[in-house]
């Protein structure tokens, strides 16, 4: 048995707390909320999708690795890889560099080509695709890379689930599909700095 409590607590979403793991700084326990009227059993999800990529031997190098469930005090808990930059710090999400317009037009370019590429290599598909779903990894001072860390698979576990999971030809289309809205997802993340930049 685990033991959280809010000394541990990294981040919250819509549905689940993250806390950091107490007996491994480089991992995380992701558990559900208490209370809640309705929610889409995320976790339960995610080890149905994780476990469907590791049994086909996909890459895991842009997306956090899941290493399976734990017993917490606060319940049944998924663990994950955290995302680390190289000194140290908790990776940024990359809604924070686009934000700021950190990179150059050629670096954001090689940035999203990385992560476009091991998508279609792989076949994972990142359905919730928003900006803030994606950690930016810092490998060095002046080096980057894209790790989605939620969002993959489906929104809830429907016949589309296994659609995706039994068929190449719907995957691909679904990648492609998710990809335009994502890069849209990424403009508006940059715009909305630029609006914020106007006022007085």
């Amino acid at each position: 048995m685990i033991e959280l409590d809010k000394e541990f607590l990294l981040g919250e979403g819509g549905e689940r707390l993250v806390y950091i793991h107490p007996n491994d700084n480089n991992k995380v326990i992701k558990i559900l909320k208490k209370g809640l009227n309705k929610h889409n059993f995320q976790n339960e999800l995610e080890f149905k999708y994780y476990n469907f990529l590791t049994k086909k031997n996909r890459d895991f190098s842009n997306i956090t690795k899941c290493f399976g469930y734990v017993d917490t005090n606060l319940g049944k808990g998924l663990v994950f890889e955290r995302v680390i930059d190289y000194d140290g710090k908790d990776s940024k999400y990359f809604k924070y560099y686009l934000k700021k317009h950190f990179f150059s037009e050629d670096q954001e370019k090689n940035l999203l080509n990385e992560l476009k590429n091991f998508l279609e290599n792989n076949q994972i598909l990142f359905i919730d695709c928003n900006t803030q779903n994606i950690f930016c990894k810092k490998l060095s001072e002046d080096k980057y890379k894209l790790i989605i860390y939620d969002g993959l698979g489906a929104r809830r576990d429907s016949i589309k689930l296994s659609l995706y999971m039994k068929s190449k030809l719907y995957t691909k289309y679904k990648i492609k599909k998710q990809w335009k809205l994502f890069i849209k997802n990424c403009e508006k993340s940059k715009a909305s700095t630029l609006k914020n930049s106007f006022k007085y």
